[in-house]
């Protein structure tokens, strides 16, 4: 062994048993050895701006599709969305499974401020202030659309639960539940 290595090989040896450092640590202190720590990263909010002072080139170009798709606005705020959300089609069956995922997510999410029945009495309901009972005829009335919009965007002070319940499948679920508490589905 070359007295180079030797003497590496006791350094780190020192270091490590000294208590100050991991081994792992230790080896990576020393140039010559390669280790995997020490990467070049690319950060795609942080890239260089481009000559005309535009956005960093590592954003993906405007109006990009992730590879698993994107879902429409659908606002309920303006009339025009509010006719998309009204033309939307449930596309989960309003079966046994549907009601058992829907109840599930409904238990997490939506409990605590519309009850146990639906009624708007769960218990931070009072804290709230006007909680809607979801069993009235005026939500009976609304399209499924419509009720899967007000749970992606929220409304009032209903929060949005688009980015907790992130499967629109889920979330249609959740509508088919919301039909159940209401006594027009039955499993």
């Amino acid at each position: 062994m070359s007295s180079r290595r030797l003497s590496a090989l006791l350094l780190v040896l020192t270091v490590a048993s000294g208590g100050c450092t991991t081994l792992d640590r230790a080896i990576g202190m020393v140039p010559w050895f390669t280790t995997m720590r020490d990467q070049p990263a690319v950060r795609p909010f942080e890239g260089p701006l481009d000559s005309t002072g535009k956005a960093p080139k590592f954003l993906p170009p405007e109006g990009s599709v992730p590879i698993t798709g994107r879902e429409d606005s659908n606002s309920i705020y303006d009339p025009a969305g509010l006719r998309i959300t009204d033309a939307m089609h449930n596309p989960m069956a309003k079966n046994a499974a549907s009601l058992e995922r829907g109840g599930k997510i409904y238990n997490t999410y939506c409990i605590v401020c519309h009850g146990v029945q639906g009624h708007g009495d769960g218990t931070v309901a009072g804290r709230i202030g006007y909680v809607p009972d979801l069993t009235l005829d005026i939500t009976k009335q609304r399209s499924d659309g419509y009720i899967y919009a007000i749970i992606r965007h929220g409304r009032g002070v209903m929060p949005r639960y688009g980015d907790k319940i992130r499967d629109p499948g889920d979330r249609w679920n959740v509508v088919n539940y919301v039909r159940k508490l209401e006594g027009q589905t039955t499993p």
